[in-house]
């Protein structure tokens, strides 16, 4: 099967009046159905203008313009009333009409520093918190090994000494 049009021309689509579409891209589609197959072209269309995208089948399209000459007609095409897009696509420029100042952004900035200075340094805090009280613990079990000699003094010890290293590698 054989498409009518080539990437890069340029065509007009049925229900969309006024508006000129680059061919993107075609494939060969065979739908299977109860009743046989039926073959047919489908494009991918990018308006010439402001971008939209859409697909189409080759019965709703017309050439306005091949490839070859698309750059010399789109040169001279006059935009001056040319249809907004009609698909519900989201538009960045419609809910941020106005990037942020250089300062906002700088003071921003500086708020996520202290931000972060202040969770490192609490979890700084916290992490000597815990290896303090394993120490406190590793010495209390040495103690008392050392007082009555009981090996199960030993084994907490050696087992608190296990997490303090666990700790020192994370």
């Amino acid at each position: 099967m054989k498409p009518k049009f080539a990437i890069g021309d340029i065509v007009a689509v049925d229900g969309y009046k006024d508006r000129i579409f680059y061919v993107d891209c075609w494939r060969e589609v065979t739908q299977h159905e109860e009743y046989g197959a039926f073959d047919y072209v489908e494009y991918d269309l990018t308006d010439a203008i402001n971008g939209e995208w859409l697909e189409a089948y080759s019965d709703d399209l017309r050439l306005v313009c091949r490839e070859e000459a698309s750059e010399d007609f789109l040169w001279n095409y006059d935009m001056t009333n040319y249809p907004e897009p009609t698909s519900t696509a989201f538009h960045f420029a419609d809910y941020f009409p106005k990037l942020p100042s250089v300062e906002s952004v700088s003071e921003l900035g500086k708020g996520l520093e202290k931000v972060a200075s202040d969770m490192a340094e609490k979890k700084a805090k916290e992490d000597a918190k815990q290896i303090d009280g394993l120490l406190g613990e590793y010495n209390d079990y040495t103690r008392l090994y050392e007082t009555f000699g009981d090996a199960e003094y030993k084994t907490k010890a050696d087992g608190v000494m296990t997490k303090l290293r666990r700790e020192a590698d994370e």
